[in-house]
């Protein structure tokens, strides 16, 4: 764990509709949950294994390693109900 930050690193593969075939990947996921807030914030980076191991790793693990959450300012804007969704037939 990085700062309040949870690091987790998967493999998993993919199906490729127009081959057929399971394509490897690889990813790191980045979760926190900012202060003063009960939801969590996940930035997920990933690639084929082939590519991972080409240098797309670092490039993952670097953009990981600068992710940031926290809440926005409190704003004195007030929220719009939504108008109901018709729909015709």
């Amino acid at each position: 764990m990085e700062e309040n930050n949870r690091i987790i690193e998967i493999g998993f593969s993919i199906l490729s509709q127009s081959t057929g075939t399971e394509i490897p990947r690889n990813a790191i996921v980045a979760a926190t949950i900012p202060d003063g807030t009960d939801e969590a914030v996940m930035l997920v980076g990933s690639s084929t294994t082939t590519r991972w191991k080409k240098g797309s790793e670092a490039t993952v693990r670097k953009t990981v390693a600068s992710f940031r959450a926290i809440p926005a300012p409190k704003s004195s804007m007030k929220i719009r109900a939504k108008s109901p969704q018709y729909s015709y037939m």
